[in-house]
């Protein structure tokens, strides 16, 4: 394989001084096809682990950073997931996907001036989204709460277009309520505002009772909810009540509300070793919500952790989504976990949450 062609863009690549750091190939769906040594030992890792593994699974958001380093030809920094260790990539678009040059920054000092700037403007973003959600949040309801009163006679008695136009009023502003409660959950996540409720707890228990909750929320939804558990694994040990049960509810919401046929399945079972190798765990709960009949486009498949993406072809449902998912990703980050997505067009998507077991336990 010619990586010197490859790379080499006007000449502004030496391929010599590239092999001694990380170098991978990804797919055009982000899955890794091909590394050098290096970057297996950058990684701490074997690389039949690596092979057919998402790029993700290793560095936060790091095809989204890979994207767009191979669209404007400059660097970009990515963290790694378990270390939250500072890599610069350097990304080149082929035929077959992406050829990335990946290595330990240099620059510790200027990402660190850039990360104390870049926290401050987030926190006054967030901020903002905070207070105006709140300000939008009663209105909104006030609206929801008029529009039902005519629906339930409580005006007088309304013809069947003015019933008709009531109902479009409810529905479009439940929307809007709930892609306000979204963006003010995501906001206090990046904020880690979220309320943490570490004990000891029957975990399965306690997914299967946020499941049959979420499940009465949306019974009018023509969508069966199945719960598996192997026997095997362990139910009760330390973690975040709040979180999980965040996670798990947040995950089935953004399902349910855009999903008109089909079933779910959450699925918890105990971690290959290959995942908590991964994920540099000794111990774990992996959940996966598989949604039959509900899939993913390859776009929205890249960006499903990204809502403020620009990217072409996705939906405003899609955005609420994307708001929901990231929230729980923060949630899950928090807890030293994992969360990532796979789906097949036209068949399904699996949502999979890899939650550690609390070695004090």
């Amino acid at each position: 394989m010619d990586f010197r062609r490859i790379l080499n863009k006007n000449n502004s690549i030496d391929i010599e001084t590239c092999l001694p750091y990380g170098l991978i190939i990804v797919s055009p769906e982000g899955m890794i096809s091909w590394v050098n040594e290096q970057f297996l030992n950058d990684m701490e890792t074997e690389k039949d682990i690596v092979i057919a593994s998402h790029i993700n699974i290793f560095f936060e958001d790091g095809f989204a950073a890979i994207e767009r380093s191979a669209k404007s030809s400059a660097k970009e920094f990515i963290k790694r997931e378990s270390s939250k260790e500072t890599f610069e990539v350097l990304a080149k678009e082929v035929d077959y996907g992406y050829v990335a040059d990946i290595r330990r920054t240099t620059q510790k000092t200027q990402i660190s001036t850039f990360s104390a700037v870049d926290d401050i403007a987030n926190k006054n973003k967030n901020n903002l989204i905070v207070k105006i959600a709140n300000d939008i949040k009663a209105p909104l309801q006030s609206i929801m709460g008029f529009s039902q009163a005519l629906l339930d006679g409580l005006g007088g008695a309304i013809n069947e277009k003015q019933e008709k136009y009531t109902k479009i009023i409810y529905k479009n502003s439940d929307e809007l309520l709930y892609l306000t409660d979204k963006f003010t959950e995501l906001a206090k996540s990046e904020m880690d505002l979220i309320e943490k409720d570490y004990k000891v707890l029957d975990v399965v228990n306690l997914i299967q009772s946020t499941v049959r909750f979420t499940e009465q929320l949306h019974k009018d939804e023509a969508v069966e909810i199945k719960f598996e558990t192997d026997p095997a694994i362990r139910k009760t040990f330390h973690a975040d009540e709040n979180g999980i049960k965040l996670a798990v509810q947040n995950i089935l919401e953004a399902v349910l509300r855009y999903m008109d046929l089909g079933n779910i399945s959450v699925v918890l079972s105990i971690p290959p070793t290959h995942i908590l190798e991964e994920a540099s765990l000794n111990n774990g709960l992996l959940v996966s919500i598989i949604c039959s009949g509900f899939s993913l486009s390859e776009t929205e498949l890249n960006t499903i952790f990204n809502p403020y993406t620009n990217a072409e072809g996705v939906s405003k449902r899609f955005i609420a989504r994307s708001i929901a998912l990231t929230f729980v990703k923060n949630i899950i980050n928090g807890m030293s976990g994992q969360i990532w997505v796979t789906s097949e067009v036209l068949k399904n998507t699996t949502f999979n949450i890899l939650i550690p077991i609390n070695e004090r336990d």
